[in-house]
């Protein structure tokens, strides 16, 4: 999207607002709770499968179908679920997703800062702000 400012059009970043997609919500009983985050009143319980924790450790691509959860928690009250999913082979493949703690889709959240910020920064970590902390995790 562009403004016009005077005679010049300046860039802005276009709002992309959830829908639903493709990007599924999983078993959370399946996955392994791999560390948590704390900032604040903010506490995010990070999950995904034992088949990307071993992917992860060996330095490869997780597998297609993995998920990364972020369980979001405001003042010990669970508040939303970002979902990230990894569609195909390819390393940009990635979905994501916000749910409601009921597991219904989120359609309020910008999904575009989503991309944005773990796209332009965590290319060489899988897109995971926590993937060190995966690789330490001991199954």
């Amino acid at each position: 999207m562009s403004v016009l400012v005077g005679s010049y059009f300046i860039l802005r970043p276009a709002v992309s607002f959830a829908e639903e997609n493709a990007v599924t919500f999983p078993a959370l009983d399946q996955l392994e709770h791999y560390t948590t985050v704390k900032r604040g009143i903010t506490r995010e319980h990070m999950l995904t499968n034992p088949a990307a924790l071993t992917a992860i450790k060996a330095g490869k691509p997780v597998p297609v179908g993995t998920h990364v959860v972020l369980v979001d928690y405001q003042d010990d009250v669970l508040t939303r679920y970002l979902v990230a999913e990894k569609m195909n082979e390819g390393i940009d493949d990635w979905e994501y997703q916000w749910f409601w703690p009921d597991k219904s889709v989120k359609t309020s959240e910008n999904i575009g800062q989503c991309y944005a910020c773990h796209q332009r920064s965590r290319r060489d970590e899988q897109f995971m702000f926590t993937y060190r902390d995966a690789q330490r995790f001991e199954q």
